[in-house]
């Protein structure tokens, strides 16, 4: 895990050409072989319940895909619906090596867009395990989804093991027989703002081409050990077990990334070095971390949402940790650009990932900078779109958010583009809007969603955890700001609890809905 430089952009991208070589349609099992075999005899994965070494990772791969090969009964895709826990990492694996493309169910996502995941990717089968499905109270998903799916436990599949699947795990692992399979593949879903799922189509070469990046620009140690509570149907979560497990780099899953109080507490017990995650995952463990708890950790990286100012000064200020900000989207496998401690610049996402190219496509009303659009080898082969199947991406993906680069090549995000509001012919930014309501109150918790306007197009409704939010107390902030008018909001509402996706952000479309819901009785009362 050596190189000379990590600042030197000529040198970074050398490395990466070199780490990948001429490799093409790489299968990730045979990347964990190859990596079990030079890599520690110690423990590579663990979870809350137990661990598990490289040998006893891939004798129970071998187990497994035998045991899933005859149940599965020619299903090219299948779905996964599993928390972070070492038998999502056992099942993925066991699927690349028999060539079966998993489908990353978020289970948060309610058993209506779970139902349509499955239809947009015609899955037939689920693998799961009843003890997740009871303690996560998902029943109600699986009664959605019973008269069209069938549903695996990998409980039951445990129950199935004999002696003869035991030796011939034993063989299988003494054997080493690589993967040979012509479609190597994995499926995640987008959720958000569209009416249906869309698949995105990431190959295992999209995939190992992103681990590759990550190690040309960061440095990572022998003694590094991850903590990941990212849930692996998100793609950093995804891009994090594999990091790990095909680089001798050990892992700790945690099951549950809400879990603001246990959490530093499993750091400090873990002595893990670095975690990766969202701004808001990172508000709730800095509230709530004793001191000495994230001690160990030596990188800390924030992506899938903007990192608030008042989150990095938490972590500086009382822990002396600094988190960097970087930037992905699922798409792009997912990381497009991270700042590290070699290089880094206060504002920006870091620079592009080598083997990457952009170009910026203006967008009317807004003068400076333009939508990303990105081309490389981490970037996705095409969408599953509901009811149309399989459109392939012609090599650029427009990530759909507002940059500007300057002449170092540090990006700056503006904004999503779905994040303005178009107000009397202006787009108005509002994590704008929210950082400077943050400003005036001094409070983190503000989340502006645009609504229509019969007028004006649109209009802002902002939302606070804050309860004494006064809007002409903000009013009077940015007219002192000398802030344009079009930035006020039209309204300010409480709110008792943020609403948050299953990947960490803030679940706009929601407070979307909530913000046209209260905009209907505020209407019929007047």
């Amino acid at each position: 895990m050596h190189q000379a430089s990590y600042s030197d952009p000529a040198i970074i991208e050398s490395a990466f050409r070199a780490r990948m070589g001429s490799k093409r349609n790489v299968n990730l099992y045979n990347e964990l072989l190859a990596a079990a075999d030079r890599g520690r005899k110690t423990t590579i994965i663990e979870d809350p319940l137990g661990k598990v070494t490289y040998k006893k990772l891939l004798i129970s791969i071998q187990v497994v895909s035998a045991l899933l090969s005859e149940r599965l009964e020619g299903q090219h895709k299948i779905g996964v619906l599993m928390p972070n826990v070492i038998g999502n990492v056992v099942t993925l694996f066991s699927l690349f090596k028999i060539g079966v493309t998993p489908c990353m169910l978020n289970f948060s996502m309610g058993a209506e867009s779970i139902a349509d995941c499955c239809a947009t990717a015609n899955v037939k089968k689920v693998i799961t395990s009843r003890a997740f499905i009871e303690k996560g109270g998902l029943d109600g998903i699986v009664k959605h989804l019973s008269s069209s799916i069938e549903f695996i436990y990998l409980e039951d599949l445990q129950q199935k093991i004999t002696i003869m699947h035991k030796l011939n795990g034993l063989l299988q692992y003494a054997l080493k027989k690589r993967a040979v399979h012509q479609t190597n593949e994995i499926i995640l879903f987008t959720s958000g703002t569209e009416s249906k799922p869309k698949g995105v189509v990431l190959t295992h070469d999209n995939l190992y081409a992103n681990v590759n990046q990550m190690l040309s620009i960061v440095h990572f140690t022998t003694n590094d050990i991850i903590f990941n509570a990212l849930p692996m149907f998100h793609c950093f979560g995804l891009l994090l077990v594999l990091l790990g497990a095909v680089n001798d780099l050990p892992v700790y899953l945690y099951p549950n990334p809400l879990h603001y109080r246990e959490i530093p507490s499993s750091i400090r017990k873990t002595k893990a070095t670095i975690i990766c995650g969202t701004s808001t995952f990172f508000e709730g463990y800095g509230a709530n971390a004793n001191d000495g708890d994230l001690a160990s950790l030596r990188l800390v990286i924030a992506g899938a949402e903007k990192l608030k100012e008042e989150v990095a000064k938490l972590w500086q200020d009382r822990f002396g940790i600094h988190i960097y900000e970087g930037y992905g989207v699922t798409e792009t496998s997912p990381v497009i650009s991270t700042n590290t401690p070699d290089v880094r610049k206060p504002g920006t996402v870091g620079r592009l990932a080598p083997g990457m190219e952009y170009r910026i496509n203006p967008v009317e009303g807004i003068a400076t900078g333009g939508t990303l659009v990105v081309k490389g080898p981490n970037v996705m082969k095409g969408y599953l779109i509901h009811g149309k199947g399989f459109v392939p991406c012609d090599g650029w993906h427009d990530c759909g958010d507002v940059v500007t680069v300057d002449d170092e090549g540090f990006i700056s995000i503006q904004s999503r583009l779905k994040r303005f509001a178009k107000i009397a012919g202006e787009m108005v930014a509002l994590g704008r809007v929210e950082k400077l309501a943050s400003s005036c109150f001094e409070h983190a918790g503000f989340y502006a969603v645009a609504i229509p306007d019969s007028k004006k197009g649109e209009r802002i409704v902002l939302f606070s955890t804050k309860e004494d939010a006064d809007l002409s107390q903000l009013r009077k902030y940015m007219k002192e700001q000398q802030v344009s008018s079009l930035h006020i909001p039209a309204q300010v509402h409480h709110l008792s609890e943020v609403p948050i996706l299953g990947t960490g952000k803030t679940n706009y479309v929601q407070l979307t809905e909530q913000a046209r819901s209260l905009d209907k009785i505020l209407y019929l009362t007047r």
